[in-house]
């Protein structure tokens, strides 16, 4: 019995270990079964999407923009240019749960709000571009991000950057922001659309080379896969007549003209009258072209100066003087009496409504009287007057170099009755464009040659070879004998130096003649056809030296928001344009003319005195600023504790007494030095400086730096990018 039992006992332990075997292996059959079914239920589920996504993964080839022209001044400075730029698309799913740690991480690098970058990164869908492409250092600096993925917690971190694709492009920056703005225009994705950027898009653009990518079912490149297939040409560059200095003073008028007034629309334009070419142009509304999407429409598709037509006023009277005494209609000296008129029995008055007694047609001008002119247009006669507004210019557009030139809206002959004739002899029912009046006036400051104004100076290849060259163009001449163009200037002359009856004397310079004329008009409601009573456009147009003329002056302002008693020409328009003038002689060296000289109360007064920039290049820092205080000037340094290597402006440059001068010490010892603080500067300052570090500069607002993109103290390289935020009180 003992051993029987002994026996069963062996018999089922070595059954236990079997049964276990068999349990096994049959769990690993039925974990084998499950897997199998779970790859033919995706099989089934998902092959047909899988295949369809593999089936939409493209080949795709797009054109590749050519780096775009560069836009230049007169002298040679860049007022436009393109960089190397990245389009930015970014894969939302695994950034989406990290929306606002992922915007507070890549808001400073794209100089972006974080909340505005948070709600674009919650979006739905899959992929997002970025509205605006981004430089190579930002670039590098995203990657960096996304490889850091720092905004995602430590136990779900993933290789995001792989998250984000850079697809090459230009990026047009303009360093001056919106300096020139409505004469440059701006582009939109390689293509110009307003100014010279699309006037000259055909020069400008280049020819574009080729990209190939593939391309995932959403539309987006896929990772490392772009490839450049043929190179892409650059585009040509086109110099300006746009003098930097000139339109400097300009653009510094407008601003402080924008502040005070707050117009509707304003214009002020500077021109060579011996030539035609524009020195200076500048319109409001004005835009940055570096944010042109943050502009209004009317901004961006209206140049004031160019594309406006409006009733000039009495800017007006000096061609209707010129052809009235061309046609011998009237004598200079003849009288008559001011206060009132009768025409077709309506009563025009003078400005001042009781008149100036007995005038002579040269006092109606410095008067301005619409009473003696509304009698000189009536003397003219419609075909004399018809006949010299096609002399002068006034009936079709000039055919400067700009898109979208207005022309003017006259009377056609079927209105054109006697109380038209009388109020278009005081510049009032009729409607001209700024250039027209330009063009116009510079024939009277030159003595007679009717000149197409221009602003386009050259086109130059990228090797620097000149394409095209537009020189002056004489439309006609020899319409105004010399001795109406004379009484003509000395007229205009009086009307600003007569105390007596010359109503703009505010536009006097002591030592200078200067030879003027303001306007104000009143604005025509589009609604009813009538005249609004307190809205205004008032202007002055000009040249100086009166007797050798070097610029003419022209400044509109339309609506500007003062009392109806205080919205003149000479109290609005004359103080720019006078600072403008004064301005333009001592920039051109002009000394005061002899028979006026007497007016300063000390020789010398009021004359600026220059001097030629020192060579700094070579001298230590202290060397340099015993040079710069021996010519009175001032230094201001950066860059590093060697010698100057590179100064701005170059040396042999005339500057006024008192200019700063900017240099760059070396320090071969590192790649790179130190950025300067900046705020407080002014822009031109701002800008200058950088240049003679080599950087590259975008700017916002206008005025006075108040914020940099990299800190002072960060130390940079040559060739970086740094953006400067300006703001008109610093």
């Amino acid at each position: 019995m003992n051993r029987g039992g002994r026996r069963t006992s062996r018999t089922s332990s070595w059954k236990r270990p079997k049964r276990r075997m068999w349990a096994l292996q049959l769990a690993m059959v039925a974990t084998l079964g499950a897997v199998v079914w779970r790859v033919y239920d995706v099989q089934r589920v998902y092959g047909g999407t899988l295949k369809r996504d593999a089936a939409q993964v493209m080949d795709v080839t797009e054109p590749l923009l050519a780096p775009r022209g560069a836009i230049l001044d007169a002298q040679g400075n860049r007022l436009a240019y393109d960089v190397p730029a990245y389009y930015v698309d970014i894969e939302l799913g695994p950034i989406r749960p990290y929306a606002d740690q992922a915007a507070q991480i890549l808001a400073p690098i794209l100089g972006a709000k974080a909340a505005d970058l948070a709600a674009l990164l919650s979006k739905s869908g899959t992929w997002i571009q970025l509205p605006t492409p981004v430089e190579a250092i930002v670039k590098s600096k995203l990657q960096a991000a996304f490889a850091a993925h720092a905004w995602a917690p430590d136990d779900t971190r993933t290789a995001w950057n792989n998250c984000v694709t850079f697809t090459p492009t230009e990026l047009r920056v303009y360093p001056y922001g919106d300096f020139a703005s409505n004469a440059i225009g701006y582009v939109v994705k390689g293509v110009g659309e307003s100014g010279v950027e699309l006037e000259m898009n055909a020069y400008l653009s280049g020819q574009n080379g080729l990209i190939s990518y593939k391309q995932d079912p959403t539309g987006i490149p896929i990772p490392g896969s772009v490839k450049v297939i043929r190179a892409a040409k650059p585009g040509d560059s086109v110099q300006l007549t746009l003098d930097d200095t000139i339109q400097g003073y300009v653009e510094d008028q407008m601003d402080a003209l924008v502040q005070k007034y707050h117009p509707q629309h304003a214009a002020i334009v500077v021109s060579d009258p011996q030539t035609g070419a524009i020195l200076a142009m500048s319109s409001w509304p004005n835009f940055n072209p570096n944010e042109y999407w943050k502009a209004s429409l009317e901004a961006l598709s209206s140049n004031w100066a160019v594309s406006s037509a409006f009733e000039p006023g009495s800017t007006f009277k000096p061609f209707v003087l010129a052809a009235a005494l061309a046609t011998h209609s009237i004598n200079l000296y003849d009288t008559f009496q001011s206060g009132q008129i009768t025409i077709d029995g309506q009563t025009i008055h003078d400005w001042n409504y009781v008149g100036f007694g007995v005038l002579t047609y040269q006092q109606a001008l410095e008067e301005s009287s619409n009473v003696g002119f509304a009698r000189i247009a009536m003397a003219l006669g419609w075909p004399n007057l018809d006949k010299y507004l096609q002399l002068f210019g006034f009936t079709q557009p000039t055919g400067i170099d700009l898109p979208n030139e207005a022309t003017s809206i006259l009377f056609p002959p079927s209105e054109q009755g006697q109380l038209e004739l009388a109020t278009a002899g005081f510049g009032q029912g009729i409607a001209v464009t700024p250039m027209q009046q330009i063009m116009a006036m510079d024939a009277i400051a030159n003595g007679g040659r009717l000149m197409r104004p221009y602003i386009i100076s050259k086109v130059i290849s990228p090797s620097g070879k000149v394409i095209q060259e537009n020189r002056p163009t004489v439309i006609r001449q020899g319409f105004l004998p010399e001795n109406v163009i004379q009484e003509v200037r000395d007229t205009m002359v009086l009307d600003v130096s007569d105390p007596k009856h010359g109503i703009d004397t505010g536009a006097a310079i002591p030592g200078y003649e200067v030879a003027g004329k303001t306007g104000t008009a009143q604005i025509v409601n589009p609604a009813t056809g009538t005249y609004y009573q307190s809205k205004f456009e008032t202007s002055f147009i000009g040249f100086v030296p009166a007797q050798d003329p070097k610029v003419v002056v022209y400044v509109t302002v339309y609506d500007p928001q003062v009392a109806p008693d205080e919205a003149w020409g000479s109290t609005v328009a004359i103080p720019v344009a006078r600072a403008i003038m004064q301005e333009c002689l001592n920039y051109y060296h002009i000394p005061p003319t002899g028979a006026v000289k007497s007016l300063q109360s000390e020789p010398g007064e009021g004359q600026v005195s220059y001097v030629d920039t020192p060579n700094l290049v070579g001298m230590t820092e202290a060397e340099a600023k015993a040079a710069l205080a021996g010519a009175g000037l001032q230094g201001m340094f950066t860059g590093g504790s060697g010698v100057i290597e590179r100064q701005w402006p170059a040396p042999g440059v005339q500057v006024p007494k008192g200019s700063k001068l900017y240099a760059l010490l070396a320090n071969h010892g590192a790649s790179s030095f130190a950025m300067p603080d900046l705020t407080g500067l002014p822009l031109r300052d701002a800008v200058n400086l950088l240049a003679a570090m080599g950087l590259e500069v975008t700017t916002s607002g206008s005025g006075y730096v108040v914020g940099q993109s990299i800190p002072a103290g960060t130390q940079v390289k040559s060739g970086e990018s740094v953006q400067i935020r300006l703001s008109p009180q610093g």
